[in-house]
């Protein structure tokens, strides 16, 4: 418990020392995009090889897929009825911050570093379907909701297979199943790479960390917050005691949708509504309370 939260305390560190070197003017937002590409681009789809390719996949760890989807479908749901009786684009702003999870910037760094490949695995599973949603059926049920038009599915599948850690996943489940690997030069090259990820993640969330919010925002954050972490509080009591996973896979888990919001989900809101200041402030809120859940649970759970 006391290595985990030394672990847990460092990215704490890491993300506090980004977000006051950015107040302080040395570094700004721009650096924090800048770190994202690089996170999913490089560095997290090298962790996710690394992990595939030094563990065995249980092809039962599939159904992770589904829950994926499933807890993305229930915060959906909630978060769109809580909104019911507001404007179109607020009702937009629900579906896409009230549901999605920002499991690969911010539960993969927790999750390699404290549990190694089953973990990075487990976490990868539940991404996939996760990103099914976010990328693929939220935006699209949002955009309708806010314009009344249809998304293009050929934007939709261009979106999802330009995404490079998707891509990945799927290359890296169709190995599994085909039994191959890569050759062991390149295996050591993506877990030499893959080790950098937690580190860049980290400093990423503490540079594009930002609270600036009208009163009026407070109300809505709040309603789309609680059903977001009281969804995770349910699935994550379900993991750990109603399923038979070992137990790092079910303390992955657990962890995974304590996430905060997606990156993704903020930048849909901002291009379909008018809304995307007030999504900025609500995703901003989550990483906080995200990393407060982390620091309690991955030394409690671990």
């Amino acid at each position: 418990m006391a290595q985990s939260l030394l672990q847990v305390a460092l990215f704490l560190f890491l993300i506090a020392l980004a977000n006051f070197l950015k107040r302080i003017g040395l570094f700004s937002e721009k650096e924090g995009a800048t770190l994202s590409k690089i996170t999913l681009n490089i560095t997290l789809p090298a962790a996710i090889v690394a992990s595939f390719n030094t563990f065995k996949l249980d092809y039962s760890l599939l159904v992770l897929i589904f829950y994926g989807i499933l807890a993305n479908v229930v915060m959906m749901v909630l978060s769109y009825i809580a909104m019911r009786k507001e404007s179109n684009s607020q009702k937009g702003y629900a579906l896409l911050c009230g549901s999605t999870y920002n499991v690969g910037n911010f539960s993969f760094p927790f999750v390699q570093a404290l549990f190694g490949a089953p973990a990075l695995v487990a976490a990868s599973l539940f991404d996939l379907g996760n990103a099914l949603m976010t990328t693929g059926f939220t935006y699209s049920l949002a955009s309708n909701t806010v314009s009344g038009t249809k998304p293009n599915t050929k934007d939709l599948v261009k979106k999802l297979f330009t995404s490079v850690p998707f891509v990945t996943y799927l290359v890296m489940i169709s190995l599994s199943f085909a039994n191959l690997t890569l050759p062991l030069f390149l295996q050591n090259w993506m877990q030499t790479i893959g080790k950098a990820n937690p580190i860049i993640a980290m400093l990423m969330i503490g540079f594009m960390l930002d609270i600036r919010f009208q009163p009026g925002w407070i109300k809505k954050s709040v309603v789309l917050l609680c059903i977001r972490y009281g969804v995770a509080t349910v699935f994550a009591y379900y993991f750990l005691k109603h399923t038979q996973f070992n137990q790092v896979i079910r303390v992955t888990l657990a962890l995974a949708v304590f996430s905060p919001i997606s990156n993704s989900s903020v930048a849909f809101t901002e291009k379909i509504s008018d809304q995307g200041k007030l999504a900025s402030f609500t995703s901003s809120l989550s990483v906080l309370i995200s990393v407060l859940c982390y620091f309690v649970l991955a030394p409690l759970l671990s």
